[in-house]
């Protein structure tokens, strides 16, 4: 692996699968070492690695980077257009803190004369709070999704075409996206099932390409028919027997009704 990126209103969503907030500090440091500790162990000597943190959260990362990491190389900030919702000053920005796996040398695509690309730790970006056409799009993927401008720009930074990228926490997908643009290869892993169809469903919707499972070689579309119909309860069932799964195949109809409509617009 040679680098790897983890990150009110009318739109409504799900609660995370590991909920937003409710660890305790020493909870979240072991949460942060283990996790970004086996993205480490998977990397090549001398890998970049991103990782997107809120600055009331920004001690237990440092705890966990200087277990799991073995430089620190930088902190950037993501400068957004408009301030977010907040009491006590309205945030602008977000923290994405730079590290480095190993201590061979790194890919630096950007060095002084080389290529033309400059480069600072302020990164200027719209944010999703940003009017445009796709805002309500974009959230609806996912609360926290980055743009893929900002993703794609990180990864040419450190890695070079054909490199493979890792992001343990996939969200939305965004980091597949921008990966595919740039020509490298993504890896990337996500508790959520919700949010793994979310990906799959955005990557073909950019590419125009079908996911096939890797096991069977089925396209999405058929893997998502054939388990949706385990769900389905049997027709000469008495109302007063309906399976105790069919509360989850309503969840599943949902989930799949909403990716639908994401899918379409």
């Amino acid at each position: 692996i040679d680098g790897h990126v983890s990150g009110l209103g009318k739109v409504r969503h799900r609660e995370f699968a590991f909920a937003s907030g409710e660890m305790s500090e020493e909870a979240f440091i072991t949460f942060l070492t283990e996790t970004l500790g086996a993205a480490a162990d998977r990397c090549r000597d001398g890998a970049i690695a991103f990782v997107c943190m809120d600055w009331r959260h920004m001690g237990e990362l440092l705890a966990a980077g200087r277990t799991v990491f073995d430089e620190m190389e930088n902190l950037c900030v993501w400068n957004k257009t408009n301030g977010g919702m907040g009491a006590f000053y309205r945030s602008k920005h977000e923290l994405v803190f730079v590290f480095k796996v190993g201590t061979g040398p790194h890919v630096n695509s950007f060095g002084l004369g080389e290529t033309g690309r400059y480069r600072t730790n302020v990164w200027d970006y719209a944010g999703i709070n940003s009017f445009g056409a796709s805002r309500d799009d974009d959230l609806a993927m996912h609360p926290t999704v980055k743009p893929v401008t900002l993703v794609a720009d990180a990864i040419r930074d450190c890695s070079r075409r054909g490199d493979i990228v890792l992001d343990g926490f996939g969200g939305s997908g965004t980091t597949l996206i921008a990966a595919e643009q740039v020509g490298r290869k993504a890896r990337l892993l996500e508790f959520d099932p919700a949010y793994c169809d979310t990906i799959v469903r955005r990557w073909e919707r950019v590419t125009g390409k079908h996911a096939t499972l890797a096991s069977t070689g089925q396209r999405f579309e058929e893997v998502e028919e054939e388990r949706l119909a385990e769900f389905e309860p049997e027709e000469d069932l008495d109302p007063d027997d309906t399976p105790a799964d069919e509360s989850a195949a309503e969840d599943v109809r949902t989930q799949v009704a909403h990716t639908d409509r994401e899918a379409a617009k």
